[in-house]
């Protein structure tokens, strides 16, 4: 008689009526019960090492993704870089341009526009001994 209302019954009787359990029917069910838990304690294994194997994996990529950024992050600074380098570069061009414009203008109105005699004299009136 089983009065355990669950999936598998946990003693049963050897038959004759006496209601005595026989041990070889407890250590079958009991060799069933650990080989059904030695496999699931396999799958679950299973299923652990492709999950820690998915975890690594991830980190890598989550690593390789932050040497990028990292990467990136350099690059965009040394850009900045060389731009503020060029705008200071250009911007000291351009003057020295404005300054050769200046001084080719002078020599044009100075030597093209004016006579010869008109320069000496300028040179003279500008000289403090010829007075």
């Amino acid at each position: 008689m089983n009065n355990n209302p669950g999936k598998y019954p946990v003693v049963s009787h050897n038959g004759n009526g006496n209601g005595q359990i026989t041990l070889h029917h407890i250590y079958e069910t009991l060799e069933k019960l650990i080989q059904r838990l030695e496999g699931e304690i396999a799958l679950q294994q299973t299923v652990i090492r492709k999950q820690l194997q998915e975890i690594e994996a991830l980190k890598a990529d989550i690593e390789n993704k932050e040497n990028a950024a990292t990467n990136a992050v350099k690059k965009l600074e040394e850009s900045l870089q060389n731009v503020e380098g060029n705008r200071q570069l250009i911007n000291k061009l351009v003057s020295d341009i404005a300054h050769y414009q200046n001084d080719i203008d002078w020599f044009k109105r100075t030597y093209e526009k004016r006579s010869i005699w008109g320069v000496i004299k300028d040179k003279l009136m500008r000289d403090p001994n010829f007075k």
